[in-house]
């Protein structure tokens, strides 16, 4: 047994934080370079993550929870 403590970035969260800045960056850019209403895709995204905070549930935790049971 090893005394080390946890890696702060796990392989998990760094997947989770992959699909949030994609999703985050992509549907700015979709806002700039296709219709301006895709910028409703940041609001939701933040909303979420705002709610996450209080709630202790992300969406997209789970899913990548469910992906990558043994990490």
């Amino acid at each position: 047994m090893s005394d080390s403590p946890a890696p702060l970035m796990t392989r998990r969260v760094r997947v989770h934080d992959g699909i949030i800045g994609v999703l985050l960056m992509g549907s700015i850019a979709l806002a700039s370079f296709v219709d301006p209403r895709f910028s409703w895709l940041v609001v939701l995204t933040g909303a979420i993550m705002l709610s996450s905070t209080f709630t202790g549930f992300c969406p997209v935790h789970f899913a990548v929870s469910k992906m990558m049971p043994g990490e």
